[in-house]
């Protein structure tokens, strides 16, 4: 059974808004006139409003890959056997978003997860192969992938 799970996005927060105007004016010079100029700026947006990280768990081979997406359907990365990690951790992670204006004012946006990592032989987390909202979807995770890779629970200290 393969199991993919996307992780984070390129873009989040406020940069997205700053995307979809960059976004807006290239159509707007596209149409303009200036073809060119604006179908590269409108590549350029898509390519990074549409690229995201993910992991792909291979239970039956016994291997992960963790790769880059590009524009949906361009994937790198390396498939790596999971025997080189010796368990699972479940991390609280917490991103802020900070965003300044001209006039010095911020907005901050905050957002909390929880995160599934491998660990590796220096019982350090890896990195992450499941991303959850909230402890109870995450505790339910971890156990689910501890069954399916044979893998031990650490907990963090």
């Amino acid at each position: 059974m393969i199991i993919n799970n996307k992780i984070d996005r390129l873009l989040t927060g406020p940069k997205i808004f700053v995307a979809i105007i960059f976004l807006l004016t290239g159509v707007a010079i596209t149409f303009t006139g200036n073809i060119v100029f604006g179908a590269t700026i409108v590549i350029l947006i898509v390519f990074f409003m549409s690229a995201y990280s993910g992991v792909k768990v291979d239970t039956t081979n016994h291997r992960i890959k963790q790769y880059n997406s590009f524009f949906g359907c361009i994937k790198t990365g390396e498939w790596k056997n999971i025997d080189a990690f010796i368990g699972l951790t479940l991390v609280p992670m917490k991103h802020v978003n900070t965003i300044a204006s001209r006039a010095n004012l911020t907005n901050s946006t905050i957002e909390k997860d929880y995160r599934i990592f491998l660990v590796n032989k220096a019982k350090k987390p890896a990195f992450a192969i499941k991303v959850c909202k909230n402890k109870e979807m995450a505790q339910n995770s971890i156990d689910e992938f501890s069954i399916w890779l044979k893998l031990p629970v650490f907990s963090i200290k």
